[in-house]
């Protein structure tokens, strides 16, 4: 079937603080996205493939793909990534699940760009709160890597949902700020003749039970399960390196992010990674280290309140310090496990990637532009349309090189090369 999606269709939900929700994407536009990011990393490299081995568990979204590219380009490590995506279906009409997500594309993309450079690099598709999935894990370790051992895993999770075994039901994570309402600022959407607006939100609380969902799905006992269960398997190389990536965020969105449920959910991932460290280092001479990342512009970004606002004047302030997913997973990567290099951690053993963003060079101008715009003030349309373009770029949009009008067959952009 021959498909046309010329742009990118959205709308932004004002009811639920003007959150953007996507239509579409395009996949012809992500996976060359996926390619450029592979070309982007290797770039003034030279690399022979390596005997490193890593596990990637959300490998194919912002932080994961972008992880997941760095290791096979900087590193020359081989990669088998875990990720819950929606795959194509070629039998239904309808055109966005005929051709799946852009999550099981970028992955498509970035394994067969990887393995033209000699490295191996698989994937699996389930949920990582799934037991009988982790398990399924465990075999394809055993059986894609020679050895059946693994130097490393980056976990890259940011899923709304998983899978509760005791109930067979999914539980869900809620963005609410913690003990007292907070007001989010935003901005309204905008065409040709009218320009975005200011306005603000007020999110309530989120309830005990809440939190705890939120917890569940975000925080750190789940990693500690995966490690358990690939320790117990025997499939944990001596010197195997545990990477925790999260976001805490800064004072002008601390009220969704660290003080709010996510934060807390958070907490207790830095606090489970801290336990995982002191285990990995007496049993496999081995470590583990929760990553604070920036704020980066992923798929995730338009449907948190308040987020699209601060990215875009973040953006504004930052320019060209301002760090996509790969950018800043290559600098960790390059600064902190390449050759003898070793990892700097703040006072409460963090690695913080969020650095450049929290300086005060950065949040001073921010915190003075985020005063000025009141509500019912016009968004600067500039920082409105960057951020735009870059948030259509997660969706496969905007990218350099591709044929918007043409049509393409679903079943050949579809199809998995072995």
């Amino acid at each position: 079937m021959e498909i046309v999606l010329p742009r990118f269709q959205f709308r932004f939900m004002k009811a639920q603080g003007n959150v953007i929700f996507p239509g579409n994407f395009h996949p012809v536009g992500t996976q060359r996205a996926a390619e450029q990011m592979v070309s982007r990393a290797l770039e003034g490299r030279t690399h022979q493939p390596s005997s490193a081995r890593w596990l990637l568990v959300g490998g194919s979204g912002g932080f994961g793909s972008a992880a997941r590219v760095a290791l096979g380009c900087d590193l020359g490590a081989h990669t088998l990534s875990v990720a819950y995506d929606g795959q194509p279906n070629p039998d239904s009409n309808n055109k966005i699940r005929k051709i799946g997500s852009p999550g099981w594309h970028r992955n498509v993309a970035i394994e067969r760009s990887l393995r033209t450079r000699g490295l191996h690099a698989s994937s699996l598709n389930g949920d990582a709160f799934d037991p009988a999935f982790r398990q399924q894990t465990v075999e394809a370790i055993k059986e894609r890597f020679d050895g059946g051992k693994i130097d490393g895993l980056v976990w890259a999770l940011a899923a709304p949902r998983g899978l509760d075994p005791r109930t067979g039901k999914p539980v869900s994570s809620v963005l609410k700020p913690m003990g007292n309402a907070a007001t989010i600022r935003t901005f309204t959407g905008a065409d040709k003749d009218q320009d975005p607006v200011v306005d603000e939100l007020v999110l309530e609380p989120g309830t005990p039970e809440e939190a705890v969902r939120t917890q569940f799905v975000m925080g750190g006992r789940i990693v500690e399960q995966w490690i358990d269960l690939l320790a117990e398997a025997d499939v944990l190389a001596e010197g195997f390196t545990l990477l925790t990536i999260s976001y805490r965020g800064g004072p002008l969105n601390e009220a969704i992010y660290h003080k709010g449920l996510i934060g807390l959910a958070k907490a207790e991932l830095e606090f489970y990674t801290r336990a995982l460290d002191k285990l990995l280092a007496d049993r496999l001479g081995g470590r583990a280290i929760a990553v604070e990342g920036p704020a980066v512009v992923t798929e995730a970004s338009g449907g948190i309140p308040g987020v699209p606002f601060y990215m875009a004047l973040t953006m504004g302030i930052m320019k060209e310090r301002f760090e996509d997913p790969l950018g800043s997973m290559r600098r960790m990567f390059q600064e902190n496990f390449c050759g003898d290099a070793t990892p700097t951690l703040d006072g409460e053993g963090l690695l913080r990637m969020d650095d450049r963003e929290l300086s005060e060079e950065v949040q001073a101008p921010l915190r003075e532009l985020y005063e000025r715009l009141t509500v019912g003030a016009t968004f600067p349309r500039d920082r409105f349309d960057a951020f735009m373009s870059e948030y259509a770029k997660t969706r496969g949009f905007n990218i350099e090189g591709v044929d918007y009008e043409a049509a393409f067959d679903t079943d050949v952009v579809c199809r998995v090369e072995a």
